[in-house]
């Protein structure tokens, strides 16, 4: 696996927790929730078009603005107010998706009691995806050479893969936690999952981040 594969991993796997551990909010109630994945539905539809048309991929255009047509109908089927604001971040009944820093940073709050804030793990991930340079000097180490001058050598460091793997597992443990409450699961599987994890991995306990 490149270098940089289990921090891309991280990353996304940071956005499809949040996302999960936004719509599995507890105590918000079956309206706000449905409302919450019609804002889903909606935005994917209009992204898929939106890609479709850039492509200039007439057939797939077409289907991603008959899924836009479908979620509308739904809306209008549930008695549900029609969404509002920008086309790619709708409002309905009050609730909108928020962006990605904001949401994984919130849900992986609770874990790193001890940091001044988680904003940096979204931004830094992202820095690697995007090619930034302050990203990807995580991944360099200075190598002196024979005639000693210094060489930045491309390798992916213990601790970097580490906390990847902190990451990718807390971004499924957090929703998951939301998803079991809501659906009402016992706790035997999952308790027999984060203990068999955080002994394999005893490097996430560092930080308190597995307790």
């Amino acid at each position: 696996m490149p270098a940089i594969g289990p921090t891309l991993i991280a990353r996304s796997a940071m956005e499809i927790g949040a996302t999960a551990w936004w719509l599995m909010k507890p105590g918000i109630g079956a309206r706000r929730r449905t409302c919450r994945q019609l804002v889903l539905s909606l935005i994917s539809a209009r992204r898929a078009a939106q890609v479709a048309e850039e492509l200039r991929d007439d057939e797939a255009r077409r289907e991603g603005l008959a899924q836009e047509d479908r979620v509308r109908a739904q809306i209008r089927k549930l008695a549900i107010i029609q969404p509002t604001g920008p086309r790619y971040r709708p409002v309905i009944e009050g609730e909108s998706f928020p962006e990605a820093t904001d949401l994984t940073a919130r849900m992986l709050e609770p874990c790193y009691p001890g940091l001044a804030g988680t904003r940096s793990f979204y931004r830094s991930y992202s820095a690697v995806l995007h090619g930034q340079l302050y990203g990807l000097m995580n991944f360099m180490t200075p190598a002196i050479q024979d005639d000693g001058s210094i060489l930045l050598s491309w390798q992916l460091r213990g601790s970097v893969l580490y906390g990847a793997v902190e990451v990718a597992l807390l971004s499924f443990r957090e929703p998951f936690k939301r998803i079991s409450q809501h659906m009402g699961w016992g706790r035997l599987e999952y308790d027999l999952w984060l203990t068999r994890v955080g002994r394999s991995l005893d490097v996430v306990t560092r930080r308190g981040s597995w307790g």
